[in-house]
């Protein structure tokens, strides 16, 4: 599995996807949600000098779909629809069902 190297303040860390994997599932959802968060606020400070990032990492989302469409990516793509499963509570809702501001 490649090793993904972050530098924090002084020091590189070496993490795997899997070490990452198994913080996450580890945390409850209220620790899952500060990831999130936090997730944003790397993706909002990368944004300041990066000119080919724009909101929240909407250019990498992009990339991952098609990296997620690729065979030997049904896992992947299983896990990434159960994360998005509840996207659309976040959206109004019209009394007949239909959503709004789509």
């Amino acid at each position: 599995m490649p090793s993904i190297n972050v530098q924090l303040d002084q020091t590189i860390v070496g993490l795997t996807p899997e070490v990452l994997a198994k913080a996450f599932w580890a945390m409850d959802c209220t620790e899952q949600a500060d990831f999130l968060d936090s997730l944003a606020a790397v993706i909002e400070e990368d944004a300041k000098t990066a000119d080919h990032l724009y909101g929240l990492g909407e250019a990498q989302w992009c990339g991952l779909k098609y990296e997620l469409r690729k065979p030997g990516r049904e896992r992947a793509n299983q896990m990434h629809m159960a994360l998005s499963a509840f996207a659309f509570d976040f959206w109004p809702q019209a009394r007949d069902g239909a959503r709004e501001g789509l």
